[in-house]
């Protein structure tokens, strides 16, 4: 009689565990497809930005830049300029699209299963690390912008680096082309375009910071259902050497 007596207690708190278990990983769910779609709009972007910077490189190779009594060529890039920025937005990019995928994979995994798959875990670590990389990338990435932030094409210095990339100061893609667009070119077809681009460069920069907010609210999401899994476990075998206990006797 003891022994149904407890089967029957245990069995409330295991049903309970099993519908709290259903309803947490619509939240994983959401923030994880959510984590995807940022992830590909900052890939699309920066990678058109990319894209955009060869082909002026390799087929316009220069600017007119009318100055009164002083036209001169510029080239379409300086001599000193960061693209690290880029390639660690890029690399963020591809790991939270996948990250994501993987996130929303898990999420219907634990739709139906009584207990979290084994993937839980591996999402929760992968989750943790991809919250640091991007902490860092986002630091990173509004850091040497703004550092570089205010800096101007000066008209001497590019005069006397006709032929020679601009010599002077460092500079981010986003930064260098906001200083071309204060200079008088002389095609404004150009200027619209460059203002366009640097429109984009903007864009992915500060939509860098919703994924980073995702980031950490998918974390907390995970963390939470991990943890609460774990307990849900302890418990069910306390439970279960219980029973076996009162069975023994």
């Amino acid at each position: 009689m003891g022994i149904f007596q407890r089967s029957s207690r245990a069995a409330p708190t295991s049903q309970a565990s099993v519908a709290r278990q259903h309803g947490i990983h619509w939240p994983l769910f959401a923030s994880s497809a959510l984590l995807a779609a940022l992830s590909i709009v900052i890939f699309s972007l920066v990678s058109s930005m990319v894209a955009w910077l060869l082909d002026q490189k390799h087929h316009v190779h220069t600017y007119q830049v009318d100055w009164p009594g002083n036209p001169t060529q510029i080239n379409v890039e300086p001599k000193n300029m960061w693209t690290d920025q880029g390639h660690e937005s890029n690399g963020l990019a591809v790991y939270g699209f996948f990250l994501g995928i993987f996130g929303m994979l898990t999420a219907w995994k634990m739709r139906k299963a009584d207990q979290a798959p084994r993937s839980l875990t591996a999402l929760t670590t992968l989750l943790l690390i991809g919250t640091v990389f991007s902490i860092s990338a986002f630091i990173f990435v509004f850091v040497v912008t703004y550092q570089t932030t205010g800096q101007r094409i000066r008209e001497p210095i590019a005069i006397n680096a006709v032929g020679l990339n601009y010599p002077a100061e460092k500079w981010t893609p986003e930064t260098w082309f906001r200083a071309i667009l204060d200079l008088p070119l002389a095609d404004g077809a150009q200027h619209a375009q460059i203002k366009s681009r640097v429109k984009n460069m903007e864009a992915w920069r500060w939509i860098l910071l919703p994924l980073l907010l995702v980031y950490i609210t998918a974390s907390y999401v995970v963390v939470t259902t991990w943890l609460r899994q774990r307990r849900n476990t302890t418990v069910r075998a306390g439970s279960a050497g219980s029973v076996e206990k009162t069975g023994a006797r």
